[in-house]
């Protein structure tokens, strides 16, 4: 083989990769905005997506992925989604540590008496 071959097999294979990546990333980016497209386990997976943490929608697609159906949860998680989760998270840290600062000094005053 040629150089010059060499060069343009590579270009079109890397070219066929990008076009793909991208493609999946359009794809993934919009999967729960289509729902008239999904079948019933994709609008479950968006449906698990909403709720305040991820995961049930984790449990649920490893365990459809048990039976091979090639999920990925980056398909169903919007920007919004895991803001909202990383929100939700940020607050649980907060009041567990609000709350053992609380037990803390209720323990501390138990001691004293």
């Amino acid at each position: 083989m040629t150089n010059t071959f060499k060069m343009a097999l590579r270009l079109s294979l890397a070219f066929a990769l990008a076009n793909t990546a991208i493609s999946t990333a359009a794809y993934a980016e919009y999967r729960c905005s289509t729902p008239g497209l999904l079948d019933h386990w994709e609008k479950r997976a968006c449906e698990l997506a909403r709720q305040d943490t991820p995961e049930a929608l984790r449990h649920y697609i490893h365990k459809l992925n048990m039976i091979g159906a090639g999920m990925r949860m980056e398909d169903y998680v919007g920007k919004a989604d895991a803001e909202r989760w990383e929100s939700v998270r940020q607050k649980s840290h907060l009041e567990a540590g609000k709350s053992a600062i609380v037990n803390s000094s209720v323990k501390r005053t138990e001691e004293t008496k």
